[in-house]
């Protein structure tokens, strides 16, 4: 029944080539419309759970206050008189909302000053004009500017993808039987990268993660399908001299060994949607959709390539390289030789491996780990660094719709007592000069002094102030908060000149920053690493003084967000693993009919799993949690094919041979189909570690890199041991067909 099903596809197919290919060009084109209507997330906050704190308080004070920028300007080699003078000449650049800087350590040291700018409701644009006039005016001076909105996260990816290409144009001409084979791939990855990037726009959109990693890895991961598929082309037409036929007889027999490929790979990939952290679903569904394009692209497209330019992949047919399979021959040769030894050598590894799980170092902050190549915005905040210490900010919001000033300053004085809190900035304890603050209350002529204006026109504000309250204008004494609110809602319609708008509209813009229609805000620095102990410990005292003044105080800040993903990340670890391992016994125990193989094949790649990771943290490396996910999924779905290709192999000629036989049939046959595949992928792996600057998609590159290598080996050099080995058991444990 099988066999009538693939045979019915190969003659379908094969007549209906033109119509695919029409089919998949008209998508093509739709797709390259498209790709540019596909909007990135540079925020990883974005896909945070909905129920964690961090994601609960950045929506209020976003709705409260705004969006929020802020541009750390560090100057070298300058003295205080000029600290003061550049920070008199940061406030006065147009569209800067707050410049926060004293002449104290946490500000100046060493020579040397740090000013903190925020920005509020800036676009990009906006942003990067205010950082051409910042360097424009600090260009006398060694300056330092950091602000991770000035991160280009995708920096480096096509100088990836170009020389991912350029490595995968090398392997397939080594490789490859007919040197017209890499014209015939570039053609099928083309179609199926525009189609997949192209149709993101129906997401809505896609995270820069996804973005960067997605090309690279669809190309990666999907270039087994294209080497199947020709290999088999190449048998048949050797056969045969009716083209169609061999292209039939090519899609009959290919089609079931790339679907197996093409579905655990997914498989691995689609478990990332369980994520709560819902950027695993965004890498899954994407990469998932590109590993689809690639196998519909292969299986519909090719057959028309082939047929279209069967007489150039003839002419350029290679002559069969003897030295190739000579090195080939000897490998195999040394696999088979030492089996007995590889056995115990991989389940030492793997117990080992297991022993130092309890000693990863996992870390959930971005800033915690750090890319190979640095971008000029990282290098400037490590400067920043060296000289004043990391930042480790926490933001907590106050319901305070009755602005009780008073009880804000009380819950700031307590919050400075506390042991590791550096600076508290809240807009109750602000200085506005001549020992005045914001409850504080003046009558018109303490105001007429503070804004230097006529007392008669003091007067008059005073008069539409108190207007309809039955108040003696000339009597009343109105907080700075007050007055404030007051002249700027009303600035349109109150007869004051145009200085007197500015200046209260600096204070105004200066007071929205810590306060809002319902929330204050209070601002802090810890002095604690973001991700210790200590630092939780601290939020957690301040959290306890602040329930004694305020109902459900909020925090914001990396701390609160590391611990945030924490919580979620065992869980989350747990359900993609099961899974994923799941997913892909079932379509093993499909595949094979074999419980013993399916059970054999897991272990093997999950054993390799479990090495890669143990040589990362004997390293010394921290594991991101994130890459930790995505890479186990990426791994587990993409690197267990190398392990089915030998497998399958293995299977088929243990029905006719002894199981030495097999094994050395098995290498001779199938290596350098594995190495091929596996040189792309772990090419492509560190390539993205190594160049882009973002320190998640590079430490995904290197972890993928290195677990693909670790597999391949695995899959050469251990499995084979493992199936001489286990032969009695994968037998009794088949289930024979009738």
């Amino acid at each position: 029944m099988k066999d009538k099903i693939l045979i019915f596809l190969g003659d379908f197919i094969t007549k209906h080539r033109y119509i695919f290919f029409g089919l998949f060009l008209l998508l093509f084109i739709i797709g390259i419309i498209n790709i540019n209507n596909v909007k990135v997330n540079e925020s990883l906050t974005d896909y945070l759970p909905s129920n964690t704190e961090t994601k609960t308080g950045l929506k209020i004070m976003e709705e409260e206050f705004g969006t929020l920028t802020s541009i750390d300007i560090m100057l070298d080699e300058i003295n205080e008189e000029e600290a003061l003078s550049y920070y008199e000449k940061l406030k006065n650049i147009n569209n800067i909302d707050i410049v926060l800087f004293e002449l104290n350590e946490s500000y100046y040291k060493d020579n040397k000053a740090i000013y903190k700018v925020e920005l509020i409701n800036k676009s990009k644009e906006e942003t990067n004009k205010i950082a051409k006039e910042i360097k424009n005016i600090t260009k006398e001076k060694d300056t330092y500017i950091y602000s991770d909105k000035f991160e280009d996260p995708t920096e480096g990816v096509t100088l990836v993808l170009i020389l991912s290409i350029a490595i995968i144009l090398v392997v397939l001409l080594l490789t490859a039987k007919t040197y017209f084979e890499p014209c015939i791939a570039f053609i099928i990855f083309l179609i199926s990268i525009v189609l997949n990037m192209g149709s993101n726009f129906l997401l809505g959109e896609i995270s820069y993660i996804t973005k960067a990693i997605a090309v690279v890895l669809q190309l990666a991961l999907s270039i087994d399908y294209v080497i199947i598929f020709m290999n088999q082309y190449m048998k048949e037409i050797e056969e045969t001299s009716d083209k169609l036929l061999a292209i039939r007889k090519t899609i009959s027999k290919s089609i079931s060994e790339i679907f197996a490929s093409a579905l655990t790979t997914i498989a691995g990939l689609i478990a990332l949607i369980f994520m709560q952290l819902k950027i695993g679903g965004d890498i899954g569904i994407v990469l998932s959709k590109g590993i689809l394009c690639s196998f519909l692209t292969v299986i519909l497209v090719m057959p028309f390539l082939l047929d279209k330019f069967k007489k150039q992949i003839l002419k350029y047919k290679k002559k069969e390289k003897k030295q190739v399979n000579s090195i080939l021959n000897k490998l195999s040769d040394f696999i088979v030789k030492y089996k007995t030894v590889m056995l115990p050598i991989y389940i030492i590894l793997i117990l080992v491996s297991m022993f130092i799980i309890p000693k990863y170092n996992y870390v959930y902050n971005i800033n915690s780990i750090s890319s190979i190549n640095k971008s000029e915005n990282i290098k400037n905040l490590e400067k920043q660094e060296e000289v004043f210490g990391k930042d480790n900010n926490i933001v907590v919001l106050l319901k305070n719709k009755e602005k009780d000033f008073e009880k804000e300053k009380k819950l700031a004085t307590e919050i400075k007592k506390i042991k590791g809190v550096g600076q508290v900035t809240t807009l109750a304890t602000a200085s506005l000069g001549n020992n005045i603050s914001i409850d504080s209350k003046l009558n018109y002529n303490q105001v007429a002094e503070m804004f230097n204006v006529k007392k008669e026109q003091a007067l008059q504000l005073y008069e539409f102030l108190t207007l309809g309250k039955e108040i003696d204008a000339s009597k009343y004494e109105a907080s700075i908060f007050e007055l404030l609110s007051f002249i700027y809602q009303n600035r349109s319609l109150l007869p004051i000149d145009n200085n007197i708008k500015e200046t209260i509209e600096n204070y105004y813009q200066s007071m929205s920053f810590l306060e809002s229609k319902n929330y204050s805000r209070v601002i802090l620095s810890i002095n604690a690493d973001i991700e210790s102990n200590e630092a939780l410990d601290i939020v957690e005292e301040i959290r306890l003084k602040a329930k004694e003044y305020y109902e459900e105080p909020l925090f914001i800040g990396n701390t609160i967000n590391a611990r945030d993903l924490k919580s979620t990340f065992s869980n989350d670890n747990l359900i993609i693993t099961l899974i994923t391992i799941l997913f892909i016994a079932i379509i093993l125990m499909f595949t094979f009919k074999s419980f013993g193989m399916t059970l054999l094949l897991i272990l093997t790649i999950e054993g390799s799993i479990l090495v890669n990771f143990a040589i990362i943290t004997i390293l010394g490396y921290k594991i991101f949690f994130m890459s930790y996910i995505v890479v186990c999924a990426i791994q587990m779905g993409a690197t267990i094919d190398y392990a089915i290709v030998i497998a399958d192999r293995y299977m088929q000629l243990r029905k006719k041979k002894d199981r030495k036989q097999a094994i050395v049939g098995t290498l001779h046959d199938r290596l350098l189909a594995i190495i091929t595949s596996g040189l792309i992928l772990l090419s492509a792996g560190f390539l993205v570690g190594t160049i882009t600057t973002s320190s998640v998609i590079s430490s995904i590159g290197l972890l993928l890199g290195l677990g693909t290598l670790i597999s391949l080996l695995a899959t050469m050099l251990f499995l084979p041991a493992i199936l001489y080995t286990f032969d009695k058991f994968i037998e009794k444990t088949t289930i024979k067909s009738k």
